[in-house]
């Protein structure tokens, strides 16, 4: 009997303990194949895009090296952000 009225009284604290290892679980599994994914970030331009562009005469060479610097750098940051 003393037995019986101890694991009621534990029953609330044990659902509880359940109930954070789950959560915990689902944020552990959610965050760990968040990091496993490819980052989703693409550009919009690539330099041969730039290039037609700017030889077709519709953005100036100064808007040429300035997107090219850009992208440029874009790609040293998301490479080196990965590793």
């Amino acid at each position: 009997m003393f037995l019986a009225v101890g694991f009621f009284e534990l029953l609330p604290a044990i659902i509880l303990l359940l109930a954070f290892t789950i959560v915990g679980g689902v944020i552990i599994f959610v965050v760990r194949r968040k990091l496993k994914e490819p980052p989703s970030t693409t550009i919009a331009f690539t330099l041969g895009d730039l290039r037609k562009l700017r030889d077709q005469g519709d953005i100036s060479i100064e808007e040429y090296n300035r997107a090219k610097e850009s992208i440029i750098q874009s790609v040293k940051k998301s490479t080196t952000d990965s590793h």
